[in-house]
């Protein structure tokens, strides 16, 4: 015996009801949306609202709202669930008063709970996050304004929520501090025989040692800088200049220890064929001076919040230790970067067979390592102060080495091809493998 449902016509409160749950509906789907967009947005993104957020008042909006998360999360989820109840009670009373399932409950309960939750689902949740993640920046522009009404009206609710959050982190949840020596662990039990996929691994964990690396350990050192005497001839300038082929070159007074400036080789293309009694001086840029102990990430935020590509490494003391550029920064995650003016100068690393190897002198001990396919802490026990391998040798021997001296390193047969007066330039490398 089938049980009979009873229709009734709606009246103007049901129809007043149906309107504002359509309205309803559509706030659940716009806050979901913008939950989905804000926290979709990628750096390039964020970018791009702090360029305009002067022309676009609702990225301003939008970068407040985001500079505390926290709050702002806690704003929609508070907003979408009080979205929701409501829908659920208008649904309920539309339901009731328009379908009667005294006889039938069971179907009564089935249509009600399929039929809301298929409601918030589809358009209070699937669909608006599906918008707001494939185009995050475009719902932003149109969010950012309704959702600081929320942000701004729930304000209360929204920091006691976060502050509550956070005091349950703080006494529940165990903090994660994972050390370097850790994710590298981590990180060769994903290694394969795939050779593209061992690159990748290195260079994460290229990108895990980058923040603590400091600008003395890459920097050129002092003996190798190129620098003009400020009282240099604009002859020789202009001579030494297409030599070298370097683009920016310090400028000292007296000594290395004293930089005045520094000179932009482009900047002299426009004055090429002046007399040459031209005062090039008055070329110079103002020299831009670190620490050596200044961690080479912060240093390339300096670069590029400043537009710059050269800093001088100094010391306690105030002297001049060597010099640092921004493509020495990108090749401690990228490797080396080879361009025209490498092309001409020597090679710092040659195999010569799959068990040895040629390099100068110079080359940066975390270079070496790379080159080995070691890791960056082989050295540490011997390495003491010293930065590249020539130092490595001199902190090992504690004295000058002889051309054709021999030393062993852990399982390196390191053997001084090469010395120049009082300077280590070549050496060979054997491996125990």
């Amino acid at each position: 015996m089938l049980l009979a449902v009873q229709f009734f016509p709606p009246s103007w409160g049901v129809i007043a009801g149906l309107v504002v749950l359509l309205v309803l509906i559509f706030a659940s789907g716009f806050v979901s949306g913008s939950e989905a967009s804000f926290f979709s947005l990628h750096p390039a993104d964020l970018e791009l609202l702090e360029e305009q957020k002067g022309k676009w008042e609702r990225y301003n909006l939008a970068l407040r709202m985001l500079a505390a998360q926290e709050r702002l999360l806690a704003t929609i989820l508070i907003a979408n669930n009080l979205i929701n109840v409501g829908i659920v009670l208008l649904t309920t009373y539309i339901t009731d008063s328009v379908v009667d399932f005294h006889d039938a409950p069971l179907a009564g309960f089935l249509f009600k709970v399929v039929f809301i939750t298929l409601l918030l689902l589809l358009f209070g949740e699937v669909l608006p996050k599906q918008l707001g993640a494939s185009r995050p920046l475009r719902y932003v522009h149109f969010a950012a304004r309704p959702l600081y009404y929320f942000y701004v009206l729930l304000a209360p609710f929204a920091k006691l929520m976060a502050y509550a959050v956070k005091r349950l982190n703080e006494r529940f949840v165990p903090h994660l501090d994972l050390s370097i020596d850790q994710i590298e662990e981590a990180i060769e039990i994903t290694k394969t025989g795939d050779a593209e996929r061992n690159e990748e691994s290195n260079l994460i964990k290229r990108i895990a040692h980058y923040g603590t690396i400091d600008a003395c350990e890459i920097m050129r050192p002092r003996v190798e800088l190129f620098a003009f005497d400020q009282e240099t001839p604009y002859g020789e300038i202009k001579e030494q200049v297409q030599q070298t082929g370097y683009s920016r070159i310090p400028v000292y007074e007296e000594s290395l220890d004293n930089i005045v400036g520094i000179l932009y080789v482009k900047d002299l293309l426009s004055h090429i064929d002046d007399d040459p009694a031209f005062d090039w001086k008055s070329l110079l840029r103002p020299a831009y001076f670190v620490p050596e102990n200044k961690k080479i990430d912060e240093l390339l935020g300096e670069f590029k919040r400043q537009s710059i590509h050269l800093a001088i490494v100094v010391d306690e003391y105030g002297g001049t230790c060597g010099l640092i550029t921004l493509e020495d920064i990108l090749e401690e995650v990228f490797g080396e970067i080879a361009d025209e003016s490498d092309a001409r100068g020597e090679k710092l690393f040659t195999q010569l067979d799959a068990h040895t190897f040629r390099v100068q002198a110079k080359i940066q001990l975390n270079d070496l390592c790379k080159y080995l396919h070691r890791p960056d802490s082989d050295f540490d026990e011997l390495r003491g102060d010293a930065e590249t391998l020539a130092g490595l040798v001199l902190e090992i021997l504690g004295r000058f080495p002889k051309a054709g001296e021999v030393l062993q390193v852990a399982d390196l047969r390191l053997t001084v091809e090469a010395v120049n007066n009082r300077r280590i330039v070549q050496i060979k490398i054997e491996t125990g493998e």
